[in-house]
Formats: structure tokens, sequence, C-alpha cells
């Protein structure tokens, strides 16, 4: 994890040093004077070498210092951080939780039932959600729910503590959650699929158990090592990837914070991105991996 983590903010910051832009000219203009815009370089640290800001960069981010903004002087990074993580983090855990527990019991009953007028409709109405993007299927929710019924805002997010803040959230978490939940309807039926034409489900069957111990007892055990690889997946792709749902909604996030770094070519902020992202993602992997043994004795002694 450690190894990743340091990987990675490494080839940002590379990246970052190397691709076309200047963040000390868009702070002081494209008209100002060679001797302002040195003053601003130098204000931002920009006239020392690469390696040597991110050897400055990595002593403090070990002490939990990631620097101060170019965009929001005001601001620290960390506390910019903060702040979009406490948008992203609940809609990326309810969206995963949400997706994972309905499309498991939407794929079991599916797998039980193949064929059926109910695999059918949930196999079709699954399919429709995956290929639907995102972002229009949030504005298909912004027209409907809040345009023509008024049920919930529009955008925007008024903070956690004040009125009605989880109304704001639930137009995007919805639109997040009902691509996912095909995706996890579909895995489980095709896993479960399998596992139910195994001999020991059959061998279940025979002694008289009832179908739902066999499904959910049995079977559905052993369908979950894949199901939880992609719960993993999945959350560590909404903590990075729900940018154009924050853009929809006008949520203040991480994705929104990110475009609003990469387009000021804010260096510490987006480093401080990219180092939480990816120590978030490695840790999820992690614990999903430690999962497995838990789920099947058998990993543990192999």
């Amino acid at each position: 994890m450690v190894a990743t983590v340091l990987g990675v903010a490494m080839a940002a910051s590379l990246l970052l040093t190397v691709l076309p832009g200047d963040a000390a000219r868009l702070m002081v203009g494209t008209e100002a004077s060679p001797a302002r815009y040195e003053a601003a370089r130098k204000a931002l640290g920009l006239d020392e070498p690469w390696p040597a800001r991110f050897g400055r960069w990595l002593w403090a981010a070990f002490h939990g210092e990631l620097g101060t903004s170019f965009r929001y002087p005001a601001f620290s990074v960390a506390e910019l951080l903060r702040r979009g993580l406490a948008v992203t983090f609940p809609i990326a855990a309810v969206v995963a939780l949400l997706a994972f527990s309905l499309g498991v019991i939407a794929g079991t009953v599916c797998a039980a039932r193949p064929g059926s007028t109910l695999d059918l409709l949930l196999s079709t109405a699954g399919q429709t959600f995956l290929a639907i993007p995102e972002f229009w299927l949030g504005i298909l929710l912004l027209g409907l729910f809040s345009v023509r019924l008024g049920w919930f805002p529009a955008g925007g997010f008024p903070g956690w503590g004040k009125g009605q803040s989880l109304s704001y959230l639930a137009l995007p978490a919805l639109a997040l959650a009902l691509p996912r939940l095909a995706y996890f309807s579909r895995l489980t039926r095709a896993t479960m699929a399998d596992i139910l034409s195994l001999d020991f489900v059959r061998l279940a069957r025979a002694k008289g158990l009832q179908e739902g111990r066999v499904l959910f007892g049995h079977a559905l055990r052993n369908a979950l090592i894949p199901l939880v690889a992609g719960l993993g997946l999945t959350f560590a792709r909404l903590l990075g990837g729900a940018l154009v749902i924050e853009q929809v909604f006008s949520l203040p996030g991480l994705g929104k914070l990110a475009l609003e770094a990469a387009f000021g070519r804010d260096i510490p902020l987006l480093l401080g991105l990219t180092a939480l992202v990816t120590a978030m993602v490695a840790a999820v992997s992690t614990a999903a991996d430690l999962l497995y043994a838990l789920l099947d004795p058998r990993i543990r002694y192999a």
C-alpha cells in the first residue's frame, strides 16, 4: 500500500511538472512583468527543481502537512480535502452498499428462476441502466423528480447539519446506484448459475433443505468472493470517478475539487487529491483481499 501511494504520487508530481501550463502565469496574468512573474514562481516554489519540490512535499506529507492550495490560498489542502470527502465519501458508501445488497438479492432470485418473467424483467432493466450514461441518467432524474414533481432539490449542497441535507444527495446517489445495482445483479446471476449446477447444491436439495437456505446459506456464500472483489472496485471507482455526477448536481465533492484544481494548475491540491484517493483505493483493495480469507477458509491454508 505504501509503495503504491508513493509511486502514484511521484508519477503525478512528475506529470504535473512536464505538462504544459504554468500556475504562476495563471496567477499573475499574461500581461504581468517578468519580475512579478518570477516573484510568483518563487512564492509558489516553482523555481526549484522537481526532485527538491517533490522531496519537500513528501517530507511534509509524512508529517500530515499537504501544503496550501494555489487556487484557494486561504485554505490548506487538508482542509479542502476534508470538505470534499465529507460529500463524496457518504455518497460512495451508500451507493456501494445499496447497489451491492439489492443487486445480490436480485441476481440470486434471477439465478434461482432462470427464464422466468421476473428474470426477464430484471435482466432487461439491468441492461437498460448499464447502457444509459450516468450523466444522462442524472439529467433525467433531475427533470422528473426536481423540475416536474419538485420532490428533491435540483442541485447544490448546503452542508451537513443544515436542513434537509440528505435530500440534496438522494438523486446523485440514485443516478450512481442504478447502473451499479444492475452490474451486481448480472454478476451475481452469472456466478450463482454456475454454482447452482454443482454437486454440493444438488446434495443440499436432496437432503430436503429449504430453497432459501440452499440459495443464501450454501450457494451464495461460495459466490461472494467475486462479488466482494467487485464491491471493492466499485467503491474505489466511486471515490475517484464521481466527477461527472458531481458536476451535473453541482456538488462540492472531490470530483469537482479535482476539476477546479486541474484548470488552475493547483499542484499541491492535485497531489493531495491523488495521494488521498490512491490511499483509499489501496486500503479498500487490501480490505477486500483480507476478507477473502474470512469468506473461504481454504484461502487461509493456501
